[in-house]
């Protein structure tokens, strides 16, 4: 194969079927702690249905927290295809006049990215169950070009890409190669959709009505049977019937002369089922455009000759021609409305064709510019609604489009809730949920926050990372098979195996418990089965309502000092969260500082922020007799608050009197003496208000230090809360330098090859990549390095066999691959030119290298 030039083609060789090996693959087990089989599988399991509830919980906020923004942009794609639509005239189909802008809506998401894909992946699923199943997402990576833009955009709105897959029903469009695609094709498509659709409607519409007819015939004849008496009492009438009804035939026989003579009263003749039947049978073929046209209009001809010649009758005049003609018979206007409904394409047959542009910021602006005016080009035939996504503010758009552009989109804006906000619930529903067996420590917490507050603001990626630390937890954790639901708990339990009591006995936290416990009691706990596996139910679910009432007084702290000036402990409740999760909340410094002002507040300001504490604590009273103490108290002192006249003051008068008879009987030294001992002397006693204060904050302080305790000093809370930041920053923060000096001082640990296995990491061999051999001869040189001399080096390393002593030239493939090392390390910024002296390079890395 002549494959020599590689500029003039790309070469492609496909592996034979006989290469390739099956090998085994490898399941998410096989990462699992090396443990017994049993516990294993328990934590894997575990692990499966903690995910499988965050998911269901993040599902449904998903859709929850974006909803308002979701109904007023369905309500404004509504309203557009209404304005936009096509209105049926009197002789043509034309646009209405004033609605040749596009509109377009402007959906302001923010600065996070990551969780972008999601909020339109919902608006998408949300128009094509009530709005419009056609429906284009565009992405800036896809449309480079114009042609690449609008066939992305054709196709899908055709259908072709199974953008839309509801109930597993992917709706599949007309197969059309890429050089025919062009907004003629889709306007005919459309143009074909929409006669489907008036079709389906009238023949639905027709079906109706037959059965009704039917239901009233079979009523008439129900009340027919169902009357004896008249029957019995006028047998006259019984018997003279049938000459009715043989006398009825003859006037049938002479309705189709009057039916000619007459053709406006042809409308209300039996013939206009049959023909209204064989229009229906015939519509398909007509809207098809096939050979059988011509066939269709004779059938229809034959099949209703009379409303062929009324229908002739009504195209020679004008419609107010007609209305007058038909003035005499009936209701013509009617009439008129009927037939205009089942022949004219409706308000609702026209669905809009939305285009959704996620970056619009990241489009070419050529490209953006040409597909809107194409776009606004064909709306009089096409009912585009455009949706923009927009990261930062509208104001973008307008300077990036001209205004010729600008001119023919009529754009709304819509705020998306913040990320912040839909963190806050993440936050709320997952991490201090009860009904998630899996709890978070402060240390890890605090890394995602922080990840999500300095780096990108995105709740995808926070997500990401909890479920990394819930990975990490069930994985390295032999004791996590116990991390299960409260109800599933006590089965579990009664199953330990001894092996598993043994895990959970060496735990620092139960051995903690077990040294704080009496001779006799610790003896049973660490020989008795039965004994330990009641205190392991026991103690779990003692740990289950601690965490219920911690997360409960969180949101009380929360309440108690947000509207403080500063904060000092946060404006939310995550940042109280990660103190109180790591940290004893009263010994901080924060909760000291927020005392102080609490002490200063007046009666106003507190009074509400007790009314919603005791609202935090009503939802919490059932599960806990601590929290049930407190609300009965703080309603007590908020009863006492509200009676209170806060005017009442107790004035000192001994003290008064003592500082008048002072200030008469005493010069000015003396009265300075004597003011200075009044001064040391005096107390002022606290008025009602500033006593019932007191009162309340040291209630509240005292729950604070009984309730509000470290994760880490609650017994098996290794059980269930994952508290190691380490792997987590390993994993998530990215640490370039390390990652970069570890691939070239030891390419063992990421190529896991034998031959780059060293017994030294000091060592080198020729056996290592040549950037790894030349990173490690760089290590020995000081801050200028000859070149020649580190030539001469790597050559001495990768060909020992090769003698350069003798030699004035150098083989060229050592060169290049020296040379190649080089501008690689110069590349990764080990190195760099110098000009102090010729064929030196300067070392730019020292230290931990």
């Amino acid at each position: 194969m002549a494959t020599v030039s590689v500029s003039k083609g790309v070469f492609s060789f496909k592996r034979s079927k006989a290469n390739k090996r099956k090998e085994a693959a490898s399941t998410t087990l096989d990462y699992w702690t090396e443990c017994d089989e049993d516990t294993r599988d328990r934590s894997y399991k575990n692990y499966v249905k903690c995910w499988q509830m965050v998911t269901n919980i993040l599902h449904d906020l998903q859709s929850s927290v974006h909803a308002k923004v979701f109904e007023d942009l369905v309500h404004f794609i509504k309203n557009a295809r209404k304005n936009c639509s096509i209105k049926a005239s009197e002789n043509h189909i034309e646009s209405m006049q004033g609605q040749n802008d596009i509109p377009t809506a402007c959906l302001v998401t923010g600065v996070n990215m990551p969780d972008h894909e999601a909020i339109f992946e919902s608006l998408v699923r949300l128009l094509a169950d009530g709005v419009t199943p056609h429906i284009a997402q565009l992405h800036s990576r896809d449309c480079n070009t114009l042609r690449s833009a609008m066939h992305k955009m054709i196709t899908q709105l055709m259908g072709q890409n199974d953008l839309v897959d509801l109930d597993d029903e992917v709706m599949i469009g007309p197969s059309i190669k890429r050089r025919q695609i062009n907004m003629t094709v889709l306007t005919s498509w459309y143009k074909e959709c929409t006669d489907v659709l008036t079709q389906e409607k009238n023949s639905s519409k027709l079906r109706g009505s037959t059965q009704k007819a039917t239901i009233l015939c079979n009523d008439e004849t129900c009340k027919a049977v169902t009357s004896p008496r008249k029957a019995v009492a006028s047998p006259r009438k019984a018997v003279a019937s049938p000459h009715k009804a043989v006398a009825s035939p003859r006037k049938a026989v002479a309705s189709p002369r009057k039916t000619v003579a007459s053709p406006r009263k042809a409308v209300a003749s039996p013939h206009k089922a049959v023909t209204s039947q064989f229009k229906a049978v015939a519509s398909p073929l007509k809207a098809m455009a096939s050979p059988h046209k011509a066939m269709s209009s004779s059938l229809m001809a034959i099949a209703s000759p009379h409303k062929t010649v009324g229908s002739s009758c009504k195209e020679m005049g004008s419609p107010s021609i007609a209305m007058k003609s038909f003035s005499n018979n009936g209701s013509p206007q009617k009439k008129i409305k009927l037939s205009k409904e089942t022949s004219l394409p409706t308000e609702d047959d026209h669905q809009p064709l939305v285009v959704i542009l996620e970056d619009v910021e990241s489009f070419p602006m050529n490209v953006l510019h040409d597909l809107i005016l194409i776009c606004s080009e064909h709306h009089c035939d096409l009912p585009f609604v455009f949706v923009f996504g927009v990261a930062t503010t509208p104001a973008a758009v307008h300077r990036s489009l001209s205004q010729n552009v600008s001119a023919c989109i009529a754009m709304e804006t819509f705020q998306a809730e913040p990320s912040t906000h839909f963190l806050n619930h993440v936050i709320e529903k997952v991490v201090m949920s009860d009904e998630v067996p899996f709890h978070i420590g402060g240390r890890p917490f605090k890394l995602l926050l922080d990840i999500f507050l300095y780096n990108d603001l995105s709740v995808k990626n926070f997500i990401k990372g909890l479920k990394l630390c819930m990975m990490q937890h069930f994985m390295n954790n032999s004791s996590a098979f116990l991390c299960c639901p409260a109800p599933e708990r006590a089965s579990v339990v009664r199953a330990m195996t001894p092996a598993q009591l043994d895990i959970i006995r060496k735990l620092p936290s139960f051995r903690s418990y077990v040294e704080s416990c009496p001779p006799k009691e610790q003896a049973a706990l660490l020989l008795e089965e039965k004994v330990c596996k009641a205190t392991i139910r026991r103690l779990l679910n003692k740990l289950d309502c601690w965490y219920d009432c911690f997360c409960c007084l969180v949101k009380v702290v929360h309440a108690l000092t947000s509207s403080l000036p500063q904060a000092p402990l946060g404006r939310q409740v995550r940042e109280v969260l990660t103190t109180c999760l790591s940290h004893e909340l009263v010994e901080t410094e924060e909760f000291k500082e927020a005392d102080k002002m609490l002490r200063l507040m007046a009666r106003e300001e507190l009074l509400p922020i007790v009314t919603n504490i005791i609202g935090i604590l009503i939802e919490w009273v059932e599960k806990d007799e601590n929290l049930l103490h407190l609300h009965d108290e703080l309603s007590l002192m908020l009863g006492r608050l509200n009676s209170l006249d806060q005017l009442d003051q107790v004035n000192d008068n001994s003290i008064t009197e003592e500082m008048q008879i002072s200030i008469q009987s005493s010069d000015r030294f003396h009265l300075k003496e004597k003011l200075l001992e009044i001064a040391k002397k005096k107390y002022k006693k606290p008025n009602a208000y500033e006593s019932l204060r007191s009162e309340v904050l040291q209630l509240l302080i005292n729950a604070f230090e009984q309730l509000l305790k470290p994760v880490n000093k609650q017994p098996l809370h290794e059980v269930l809360f994952f508290d190691s930041s380490s792997m987590v920053k390993r994993h998530l923060v990215g640490m370039p330098r390390a990652a970069l000096t570890t691939a070239l001082s030891n390419p063992h640990h990421y190529l896991q090859c034998e031959c780059c296995q060293l017994e030294d990491l000091s060592s080198v061999v020729p056996t290592l990549p040549d950037v790894s051999v030349a990173y490690k001869l760089h290590l020995e040189c000081g801050r200028l390095i000859n070149l020649y001399d580190w030539l001469q080096a790597f050559i001495s390393v990768t060909e020992p066999e090769e003698d350069t002593s003798s030699k004035r030239t150098i083989d060229q493939k050592l060169q290049a691959r020296f040379a190649q090392a080089v501008s690689e390390l110069q590349f990764l910024g080990f190195v760099k030119p110098t000009r102090r002296k010729t064929d030196h390079v300067a070392r730019l890395t020292w230290g931990g290298c």
